[in-house]
C-alpha cells in the first residue's frame, strides 16, 4: 500500500513542494532494478522489482565507485516542473522542462521507468520490457455507483464490491471495511471514511510476521506506528522493511549455522562414546591370543573353532579360528586385532576430548544465540528498530561467516580438521587436490597421501619453530587412508613429505603428482 494511489497522490504533492524547479544532476543505477535520480537537494530512489516496488525520496545517497551505470543523459541539467499521480492508478509522473516526462509505472513485476519527450518514448529503464514504449497513461476505473452496494459480511464479498468500484482497492482495504462494517453496516459510509483517512497526513507502519506493511489508515487492532507526513513515513518504511527482512534472514541463517553443527557434534560424540564403551567392555583380543599360545600343543590344524579352558575366568571358552592358518598364526592374528583395538581406542578417546571442547564452544554459541531477540519480538518504533539489537545479531552472523559456518557461503574445496592445535586440510577431489597442494599449501607444510592408490591430498599446516608431533602425523595419515580407495583395509601405507618435494609434471592429470622424497607410515583408516 506504500504505492497505493492515495499514497502517490500525497507524495506527488510533497515532491512538487520540495523539488519543483530543481535541476536533475544525474540518473544512474548500481543495484538491480533500482533507478536513482539525483536532484539538487536529495535523490529519488525508484525500485522496479518485487516483492517491494517503491518511489521514495531521500536526502542523500552513497554512490558506489564501481558497477555504476549512468542513464538518461537527455534530462541532465533540466528543471522539474511538477509531479503528478495518475487518478486511481499506481503511476507517478515527473514533468520536466522542454516537454520531457518521466513515467514511473509502479506495477509490481511489470514496473518500469519510461522517459518521453513530446509524447515520444526515448528510453526505458528496464529495456527488456519493450512493450512499455507504447504504454498508455490512463486514469483507473472508478464506478461511483458501486458505493451503493450492500455486500455480504465476508471478506470475499466485500473485496468483490470494492473491485467493482475500482481495481486500486486491495485485500487490506477489504479487511478494514469488513471490520468497521461490524460496528456500522453502511458499506459506502465505511469506505468513504477509509478514503478520507487515506488522504490525511497520518500514515501507519505495521510489523507482521514476515514483513513490514505501509497502511494509509489506522489499523483496526491499533497495531501500527503512526508517522506524520508522507515523505517521513516512506523513508521510515523503506528503512524498516529492509532492516526487518535482513534481520529475519540473518537470524535464520545464524540459527542453522549454530544448531545443525552442534547437533551433528552431539551425535558424533555419542557414537564415539558408545564405541569406546564397547571396546573397553568387549573381551580383549590379546587375552585370546595368550590362551591360544598357552594351548598350541592341544590345537589341531585346520579347525574353524576350538574350546579351551579360560584361565582368566575359570570357565570354558570357544574361540573362532581361521582354518587356513596354523595355531600360532591364529594367535598372531588376535594380537594384531589387539593392536588395532588399542590404536582405535586411543584415537576415539582423543576425538572425544576434542569433541568435548567443540561442544563447549557450541554451547557458548547456543547461549549467545538464545540472547538474541527473535524477529517476532523485535519492536518497531517511530525511529525504526533498535539498532543495538540488530547490530548484536550482525556481529555474531559475521563472526560465523568468517569461520565459514553460515549457509549460503561458497564452500571451500577441501575438508578442514584440527588436532592438538594443528590445522589439517583434506582435498575433495582430483582438481581440488591440485588446488590444495599447489595454491593453498605452503612449501614447508607436510603433505600426505595413501600410497599407490587414488585418494585425497592431505596437508598439515606447519607451525613455525615447532616440529609436527607424531600424534598429529598419525592422525593426518589416518585421514589420508580414510579418504582413499583403501579406506576399508585394516592397515594402509601412507606416504608423507614436505610440500616442497612434490611437483606436477607436464601432462599429469588432475590430482597426480611426482614425489621426490618420501617416508611411509602404516595406519588404520579413520577420522
Amino acid at each position: 500500500m506504500h504505492f497505493h494511489y492515495y499514497s502517490l497522490k500525497a507524495l506527488a504533492k510533497a515532491l512538487t513542494e520540495k523539488h519543483q524547479s530543481e535541476k536533475v544532476q544525474a540518473c544512474f543505477t548500481q543495484n538491480k532494478d533500482e533507478l536513482v535520480i539525483e536532484l539538487e537537494s536529495g535523490v529519488l530512489r525508484v525500485g522496479c522489482h518485487t516483492p517491494l516496488t517503491y518511489l521514495v525520496p531521500f536526502p542523500e545517497f552513497a554512490r558506489a565507485r564501481r558497477n555504476v551505470a549512468d542513464l538518461f543523459p537527455q534530462i541532465q541539467g533540466l528543471a522539474i516542473t511538477d509531479f503528478q499521480a495518475v487518478p486511481q492508478e499506481r503511476i507517478m509522473l515527473m514533468n520536466l522542462e522542454e516537454d520531457f516526462q518521466f513515467i514511473f509505472k509502479l506495477h509490481g513485476p511489470a514496473s518500469n521507468a519510461i522517459l518521453r519527450q513530446g509524447g515520444e518514448t526515448l528510453a526505458l529503464f528496464k529495456q527488456q520490457q519493450e512493450e512499455d514504449r507504447d504504454f498508455v497513461i490512463e486514469p483507473g476505473e472508478w464506478n461511483e455507483a458501486g458505493l451503493e452496494a450492500e455486500p455480504v459480511m465476508d471478506e470475499t464479498s466485500v473485496l468483490h464490491a470494492l473491485r467493482t468500484i475500482s481495481p486500486i482497492f486491495e485485500r487490506k482495504f477489504a479487511r478494514a471495511v469488513l471490520a468497521r462494517m461490524k460496528e456500522r453496516s453502511d458499506f459506502g459510509q465505511v469506505l468513504q471514511q477509509l478514503i478520507d483517512e487515506s488522504q490525511d497526513q497520518l500514515w501507519y507502519l505495521r510489523k507482521e510476521s514476515n514483513r513490514i506493511r505501509f497502511v494509509p489508515f489506522k489499523p483496526e487492532d491499533g497495531l501500527g506506528v503512526p508517522v506524520e507526513g508522507i515523505i517521513d513515513a516512506l523513508q521510515l518504511f523503506i528503512r524498516a522493511y529492509y532492516q526487518y527482512s535482513s534481520y529475519r534472514q540473518m537470524y535464520s541463517a545464524t540459527e542453522r549455522a549454530i544448531s545443525k553443527p552442534y547437533q551433528k557434534l552431539q551425535r558424533t560424540y555419542e557414537s564415539y562414546r558408545k564405541n569406546v564403551h564397547i571396546l573397553e567392555t568387549d573381551r580383549n583380543p590379546e587375552e585370546i591370543g595368550h590362551l591360544l599360545m598357552a594351548n598350541l600343543h592341544a590345537i589341531e590344524a585346520k579347525l574353524k573353532s576350538v574350546e579351551l579352558d579360560d584361565f582368566y575366568t575359570g570357565e570354558k571358552i570357544t574361540i573362532k579360528l581361521d582354518p587356513r592358518l596354523n595355531p600360532q598364526e591364529n594367535a598372531k592374528k588376535y594380537y594384531s586385532k589387539h593392536k588395532q583395538r588399542r590404536g582405535k581406542l586411543k584415537y576415539l578417546k582423543e576425538q572425544l576430548n576434542e569433541l568435548e571442547e567443540r561442544l563447549l564452544e557450541g554451547e557458548e554459541q547456543q547461549e549467545m544465540f538464545r540472547s538474541l531477540v527473535p524477529p517476532d519480538e523485535l519492536i518497531l518504533g517511530s525511529n525504526g528498530f533498535d539498532y543495538s539489537k540488530i547490530n548484536t545479531l550482525r556481529k555474531l552472523y559475521k563472526a560465523l561467516s568468517k569461520s565459514g559456518e553460515t549457509q549460503g557461503q561458497k564452500r571451500i574445496p577441501y575438508r578442514t580438521f584440527k588436532h592438538q592445535g594443528y590445522e589439517i586440510f583434506v582435498g575433495k577431489g582430483a582438481a581440488n587436490n591440485d588446488q590444495l597442494s599447489f595454491k593453498f599449501a605452503n612449501k614447508e607444510d607436510l603433505w600426505l597421501h595413501a600410497k599407490d592408490v587414488t585418494g585425497s591430498h592431505v596437508i598439515i599446516r606447519k607451525r613455525p619453530g615447532h616440529p609436527i608431533p607424531m600424534d598429529v602425523l598419525e592422525y593426518a595419515a589416518r585421514l589420508a587412508a580414510f579418504y582413499s580407495k583403501r579406506k576399508t583395509d585394516s592397515l594402509v601405507p601412507v606416504q608423507y613429505t614436505t610440500r616442497k618435494y612434490i611437483r606436477k609434471r607436464k601432462g599429469d592429470p588432475p590430482g597426480l603428482v611426482a614425489v621426490d622424497r618420501e617416508e611411509v607410515i602404516m595406519v588404520e583408516p579413520g577420522k
